[in-house]
């Protein structure tokens, strides 16, 4: 047997050299056995010790998992509550006001409308939602608060707020105005509490006591400019509202009795409409039997006579009384429906400063090109209805477009204007569809009576350095990274594109097939080759006309309610008492 103590000692002198221990005997494998459970214990004793001590690892680099384990064995602290942001409190009273207006443009295509109705859910928002919620974030009004109103809902209470002109959906602008108290870089006037202790500190210039005026000015600094120094309100504007409203100048210094509404003097509305209106038809697609009313021969299917709707559209001008040309709003009460049209008339539209082609432009009157309208290189021209007056009633330049449309397609003859416009032979409205509302404009809004200053964009004054400094945009606000002119070329440009690809498309379905000359011997016209079996298609300003099914004339329809009778309804319904004498406010569209 070996010698057990030269055995052990190369037992320890091999304790990292893997001993062999096939050659041990049962006592020393025991012996070791035991040796190694209990070094086993201290370790783990001492890890449980340093654990409960908590003691950070002396190296940087510790092992992930092992920090996980000592957070599973340590007590889990209690979280700490998330830090809430602080809100700084806005104080309306260290800040002065005035009161200004603000003209702005918009494309009403995708908004309900210009006018906010409280507790009126719609499907899209106003154009009033939006100006009213960045004015609020710019803190530029101070609203008095209204309980009746819920949080988040236009308030323009204590605002001294008015516009002029209410559009409808999808009715646009491009020279809204209205009237605003907002808040203003003018230095706060000192109150006399104030003046006494710089008198008594020895920095006031030994002034005598002051009247009331005095004191309310004595604030002001005297090196203030009222445009130079303010807030650039369509700058700061723009900024927050959506790239389809656009303010374009504000007025600093509007009469103190200022109203939007009430103050202004003129209101100009432009329809917009292609020639042809729509997709129109061959000559010899048109049976040799067609008729207009009159007798003449019908126009083309698709065409308008435009020399025809001008006459017609002169018939609008003076003051005539136009409740067969409106919709009735029984809620306001007006039975006088008598407005002044300074001019109305048909014009062409082309590219330019103006936009407006000169009477004399060639082709641009009733005479029907031979060449086919819908190839792509042969653009429709582009026509509009111009219409000025002082004030307008409800869906009226809507319902004066509508006929005369209906007299441009030669449905019905242009004497129809002067038959509505006579109360006396037609007391109540025929029922009649009216124009759509995407093509309506209300391009400006004239205030002839007022001496109005205002301040467009481009105007470069001193107090928009600070934004161009800070990144903003340069040139007043309309050239530049996020000016007017940059957000409303990105408009102008998807549209751009979009009117080319729809054009080379249908380029490219009228080049494909049979020809229409291939087609008309196909029996491809009209079915059954007789008029009588197709519907009529009327154009109202749409992508595209309605089918009427068969025409009949508008003084042969069925007649509305009349006006007493419409306000009577209400008034019951409302229980309202019945007026004493007619009302003769002027409401506008």
């Amino acid at each position: 047997m070996a010698n057990p103590s030269a055995k052990e000692a190369n037992h320890q002198s091999s304790i990292y050299s893997a001993p062999d221990y096939s050659t041990w005997d049962s006592r020393h494998l025991v012996e070791r056995v035991t040796h190694l459970e209990e070094q086993l214990r201290k370790q783990t004793a001492k890890s449980v010790i340093h654990s409960s001590l908590r003691v950070k690892p002396k190296t940087k680099l510790c092992n992930r998992y092992e920090l996980l384990s000592r957070k599973a064995v340590s007590a889990s602290p209690t979280p700490k509550p998330p830090r809430t942001k602080t809100t700084r409190q806005f104080d309306p009273s260290k800040y002065s006001t005035r009161f200004i207006a603000l003209k702005f443009a918009y494309l009403g295509q995708v908004y309900n409308g210009l006018e906010y109705h409280a507790n009126n859910t719609t499907p899209n928002p106003t154009i009033e939602e939006e100006m009213w919620k960045a004015l609020q974030k710019a803190k530029l009004i101070f609203p008095t608060p209204n309980p009746a109103l819920k949080d988040g809902e236009p308030n323009w209470d204590g605002c001294e707020y008015s516009k002029s002109g209410r559009t409808d959906k999808g009715v646009s602008a491009f020279g809204q105005v209205i009237g605003i108290r907002v808040r203003s870089n003018r230095p706060l006037p000192k109150r006399r509490t104030e003046v006494s202790e710089e008198e008594d500190n020895g920095s006031a210039s030994g002034q005598p006591c002051m009247s009331h005026n005095e004191e309310q000015q004595l604030g002001d600094d005297a090196a203030f400019d009222t445009v130079k120094d303010e807030i650039p309100y369509p700058q700061v504007l723009n900024r927050l509202l959506p790239p389809e409203i656009r303010v374009l100048a504000w007025c600093p210094s509007p009469p103190p009795d200022f109203s939007a509404r009430f103050s202004c003097g003129e209101r100009r509305y432009k329809y917009f409409f292609t020639q042809p209106a729509f997709a129109p038809t061959t000559s010899s697609n048109e049976p040799p039997d067609t008729r207009n009313l009159n007798g003449s021969p019908r126009r083309r299917e698709g065409w308008l006579g435009i020399e025809t709707m001008k006459e017609a559209a002169s018939k609008f001008e003076g003051l005539h009384d136009f409740r067969n040309f409106c919709k009735v709003d029984p809620s306001k009460q007006i039975d006088n429906f008598q407005r002044r049209i300074n001019s109305a008339d048909v014009v062409e539209v082309k590219p330019g400063r103006d936009g407006e082609a000169s009477p004399e432009v060639p082709n641009g009157s009733d005479d029907e090109s031979n060449e086919d309208p819908l190839h792509a290189h042969a653009t429709p021209k582009i026509y509009a209805f111009k219409v000025q007056g002082s004030a307008f009633l409800w869906h009226q330049v809507r319902h004066m477009v509508a006929i005369l449309f209906l007299i441009g397609q030669g449905l019905e003859p242009p004497s129809l204007i002067t038959d509505l416009l006579n109360i006396d032979r037609t007391p109540q409205r025929p029922t009649y569809d009216m124009a759509d509302a995407s093509p309506l404009v209300l391009e400006d809004c004239k205030f002839p009576n007022l001496d109005l200053q205002w301040v467009h964009l481009g105007d470069y004054t001193g107090a928009e350095r600070g934004i161009a400094k800070a990144g903003g945009s340069v040139g007043g606000g309309k050239y530049g990274l996020g000016g007017a002119v940059d957000e409303m070329w990105k408009v102008w440009h998807g549209h751009k594109i979009d009117e080319v690809l729809a054009g080379e498309l249908l380029d490219l379905t009228v080049r494909g097939g049979l020809k229409r000359e291939e087609e008309e011997k196909d029996g491809g016209g009209f079915e059954g080759g007789s008029r009588s079996s197709q519907s009529q298609k009327v154009y109202l300003g749409g992508d595209a006309p309605r089918l009427m099914g068969k025409y009949i004339p508008v003084l042969d329809r069925p007649r509305m309610e009349s006006v007493a009778a419409v306000n009577e309804k209400y008034r019951r319904r409302k229980g309202l008492p019945t007026p004493e004498s007619s009302r003769a406010t002027s409401e506008v569209v």
